[in-house]
């Protein structure tokens, strides 16, 4: 049996941060406008192709229903401490070895680990992420929602810088293998 391939792509300003203190993500709107005048999506279309299943945390799948389901019929797994946790979309919720024990008994094959610090920690922690894309984005928040929450380290191989439209850079990496 294949393991399952868990994939980070995730947008973060210079000094690390994901979204402003109050969860907002609207200073992406002209990095986002600026792409889309360039005719690029980010690579976003090519990523999504092979995706089956979403890993997210409690607070981004509540944002991710204000906008509606954007993900067509990929599974839906999210991270929360709520026993009883239910929504649309959602194939199954709770820890971190609940979800990837769910993925891999649903059978599949390339997930991605979406949103939040808490959930990218829970899943770095676990040894989850195979690899990562990261956009910096040319702003500094100043204080918001960090892309990782602190943990433990882990090293990564650079496999690939990208130049994107608005001064965007996308950075694309593989975890290395842990030593114990």
């Amino acid at each position: 049996m294949t393991q399952p391939r868990y994939l980070g792509y995730i947008a973060m300003s210079l000094d690390g941060f994901i979204a402003r203190p109050d969860g907002g993500i609207d200073w992406l709107d002209p990095f986002n406008s600026a792409l889309a005048e360039g005719g690029d999506d980010g690579g976003y279309s090519d990523f999504i192709a092979p995706i089956d299943a979403v890993l997210m945390g409690r607070s981004t799948y509540q944002q991710v229903m204000r906008w509606g389901w954007p993900y067509e019929t990929r599974a839906g797994y999210v991270l929360t401490r709520q026993d009883d946790f239910t929504g649309d979309h959602v194939t199954a919720a709770g820890d971190i070895d609940t979800l990837r024990a769910a993925i891999a008994a649903n059978g599949h094959k390339t997930i991605w680990v979406m949103g939040g610090g808490e959930t990218q920690r829970a899943a770095l922690d676990v040894g989850m992420f195979d690899a990562i894309t990261l956009f910096v984005m040319p702003t500094l928040l100043g204080a918001g929602l960090p892309c990782f929450t602190p943990g433990a380290q882990r090293d990564l191989d650079l496999t690939q810088i990208t130049r994107k439209p608005g001064g965007i850079v996308q950075l694309d990496y593989k975890f290395k293998e842990q030593t114990q």
